[in-house]
């Protein structure tokens, strides 16, 4: 009909009229709708003709916009109406007669419509929860549909069609009592009256020339979401928005140098994180609003300035400087950390699958333009974000699938090379392609497998365990040194050195708990930080073996407390006490600060839960120790205990050296070398921290070499002092007859 207007042709008009009545009248069959409801298409159609038959070009766009809107109400009140009655298979088919959102590299399509009516149909879940989810889908959808209609309008200033304004105009106000009532739950009878008057009132002239009516719809529609997202979903775009946020200042600085864009494959990356950012916030600023209005509308204009930056360089502009868009970034996401509540960051969940594949995809486009660095960076990057949300998890779940996966970012396995092994032979890009096919493949299947539940712990909690119990026997063993003399009138001497020693764990918790609160507001660096605490854990780890294993050690460390000891009961009784106390306190604490630095690169491994519980077996066994010692009086073997669990923090660092390896290869900060085409087991690299590269198993020997290298040096030293004072004690007699 507009064509044939637009052509002067009356005949084909009034024939495409009928037409458009004819299907309308088949349409309607299968669903009719009341005479004068907001869907009552053939109205429309007469008024349509009507403004066809007076050349209102402007009515008729309008009006085709209303009938398209009309169109998507029916099926959605015939899909709700289907599957009320238990029709899965209408409902299916009504499901057909809607419109997408447009699926881009950030923003993937979604199946739970039809996985939801999948299951309904199965009879494994009922009417209302699935009307739940279909109703959310669609309406998430056509709300996002309004929102483009008003960006449309936004530009009509620039010369737009008022055929094309009209048009939106009239989607807009169709679409518009989908959300109504929803609107009025939300945000109250009085705003929802204001923006129906504002919607009934939209004309294509007014909108040309007051910029601030579409201001005001797309302040309204931005502050409201008919489908409210769940806590989950919450989670999952605020971390999905921190995550692309963090890319942004990454891919620019790659991508500008000396005041010129060297390469704009790395803008328009920038760029495409920063859509991505801005969908996830635009999903989460009706929330914020509730939180903190004005500091969500502050949040909004940065991401605005932030992207107007982007715009720039990407437009043949002068660019800004890396460190200016660098500082914008961390504007965006302080604010954004200030308004969002702390349970919506928590890690792991659908954002960190997103932001893998997109990455993914980053790496793939950069190894087809041959930029083979960009590529390999673009993969770390992406295992990064998923080792440190997604594989924690999956490990509970699925392990063999994690380690599938972690071997297709790296070496690969039997099926084929993995990324690493490609982009460093700069393979061919099928080759590469093939592969991120086959980890993208595994990811969906890991997406799918996964749910809420602990993280894989048994690795860990024995780690914990054996630290907190090693660390722990030492100062058992020092405490029960100190009060072996502490016998008749001078047991009640025992009472400040207990107490200085409870005091010493009461610190340790406040150290353990303030290390953590340090390394939590680090977690944008997770990575990093975790490799630089465990690099600092195991240069003291080593030095505890060295002294460990050092007789010396020994009997100076408790000669040394010895002397202390003497020195306190030869003073005052109050000074006596308080010596007592500061002995407790030194003597344990010194232990516990070792165990919390020991500690800290377990909980950014896994978190403080699982920790806390090896934490709480290595105490128990500490606790049996001590109770032996000190209630029984039980002549334990003190030294061959000491060497068994010298062998047990042994493991431990050998496991603790293969694991940052591990790390530090993963954040670039040392090479790869893979050993073969073949992985080793699973449970090596969760169990003993061995992984597939050369550094790593190098490394683990070094450290082996190290502990007991210094073990049978110290053995070799004691023994030989032993053999020169038997030279001096025989040689003396012979001395003393010459004298």
């Amino acid at each position: 009909v507009q064509a044939r207007l637009l052509s002067s042709d009356q005949a084909a008009m009034d024939a495409a009229l009928a037409d458009a009545s004819a299907a309308a009248d088949a349409y309607l069959a299968f669903f009719p709708v009341a005479e004068g409801s907001s869907a009552d298409i053939k109205a429309t159609l007469t008024e349509l003709a009507t403004a066809a038959h007076a050349g209102d070009q402007v009515e008729v766009a309008r009006l085709r916009g209303v009938i398209h809107g009309q169109t998507l109400v029916i099926s959605y009140a015939a899909t709700e109406a289907a599957i009320a009655a238990g029709d899965a298979s209408a409902a299916r088919q009504w499901m057909l007669v809607r419109t997408f959102t447009q699926s881009t590299r950030l923003a993937r399509p979604s199946a739970d419509s039809t996985v939801a009516l999948e299951q309904f149909a199965n009879g494994a879940q009922d009417a209302s929860t699935t009307w739940a989810i279909v109703s959310a889908d669609l309406l998430d959808t056509y709300q996002a549909e309004v929102q483009r209609q008003i960006d449309e309008l936004a530009k009509s200033t620039q010369n737009t069609s008022q055929l094309s304004v009209a048009e939106s105009i009239g989607q807009i106000q169709t679409l518009w009592p989908l959300f109504a009532e929803s609107y009025e739950q939300q945000l109250g009878a009085d705003a929802r009256s204001q923006l129906q008057s504002s919607i009934d009132g939209l004309t294509v002239a007014g909108v040309q020339s007051d910029p601030s009516q579409i201001q005001a719809l797309d302040t309204a529609f931005g502050n409201f979401r008919a489908a409210p997202l769940s806590l989950e979903e919450q989670s999952g775009r605020a971390r999905q928005m921190v995550l692309y946020l963090g890319l942004v200042p990454k891919e620019y600085s790659r991508g500008v140098r000396g005041g010129e864009v060297t390469s704009s494959i790395e803008i328009q990356e920038a760029a495409t994180f920063l859509t991505g950012a801005k969908a996830a916030f635009a999903d989460l600023r009706p929330s914020l609003n509730q939180v903190d209005p004005a500091t969500t509308q502050l949040l909004n204009n940065q991401i605005n300035a932030l992207g107007a930056l982007i715009d720039t360089a990407l437009q043949g502009g002068t660019p800004a400087d890396p460190d200016e868009i660098s500082a914008a970034t961390s504007a965006v996401e302080d604010t954004f950390r200030s308004v969002v509540p702390g349970e919506w960051l928590k890690a792991g969940g659908d954002a960190d699958f997103d932001v893998v594949i997109s990455l993914l995809e980053q790496m793939e486009a950069a190894a087809a333009a041959g930029q083979f660095k960009q590529a390999e960076s673009a993969r770390l990057e992406a295992y990064a974000v998923f080792d440190a949300g997604a594989e924690k998890r999956l490990l509970a779940f699925a392990p063999s699938l994690a380690q599938q996966i972690e071997t297709g970012f790296w070496q690969g396995n039997e099926s084929g090379p993995g990324l690493a092994t490609l982009i460093a032979n700069e393979a061919p890009i099928g080759q590469i392609t093939k592969a991120r096919q086959a980890l993208v493949s595994d990811l969906t299947q890991a997406r799918q497998q996964l749910g809420s539940g602990s993280t894989a712990k048994g690795a860990i909690i024995f780690n914990a365990g054996s630290i907190v119990f090693r660390e722990g026997l030492e100062a058992v063993l020092i405490l029960a040194s100190l009060m072996a003399s502490m016998t008749g009138a001078n047991r009640v001497l025992k009472k400040p050195l207990a107490l200085g020693s409870a005091l010493a764990l009461a610190a340790t918790v406040v150290l353990f708990i303030l290390a953590r609160t340090v390394l939590l507001s680090l977690s944008a660096y997770s990575e990093r930080v975790e490799a630089i605490v465990s690099l600092i854990a195991i240069g003291v780890l080593l030095l505890v073996m060295n002294w460990f294993f050092h007789k010396v050690y020994w009997t100076k460390w408790i000669a040394k407390h010895h002397q202390k000891r003497r020195m306190i009961l030869g003073g005052v009784v109050a000074s006596q006490a308080f010596g007592l106390v500061l002995l407790g306190f030194t003597s344990v604490f010194r232990e516990g600060a070792e165990t919390v630095l020991f500690l800290q690169a377990l909980v950014l491994d896994a978190g403080t839960q699982v920790v806390i519980e090896g934490v709480a077996l290595g105490l128990l066994a500490t606790f049996v120790v001590g109770f032996l010692m000190f209630a029984l009086q039980a002549k334990l073997p003190h030294k061959k205990m000491l060497i068994v669990t010298g062998f047990m923090i042994s493991l431990v660092l050998v496991t603790m050296v293969g694991k940052t390896v591990h790390i530090l290869q993963a954040v670039g900060w040392m090479p790869i070398h893979p050993i073969s085409d073949t992985p080793p087991p699973y449970w090596t690299s969760l169990w003993l921290g061995i992984y597939n590269t050369w550094e790593g198993l190098i490394g683990q020997l070094v450290a082996l070499v190290f502990v007991f290298g210094s073990y049978f040096a110290a053995e070799h030293a004691h023994k030989r002092a032993q053999r020169e004072l038997m030279a001096r004690v025989e040689a003396a007699p012979t001395a003393m007859a010459g004298d």
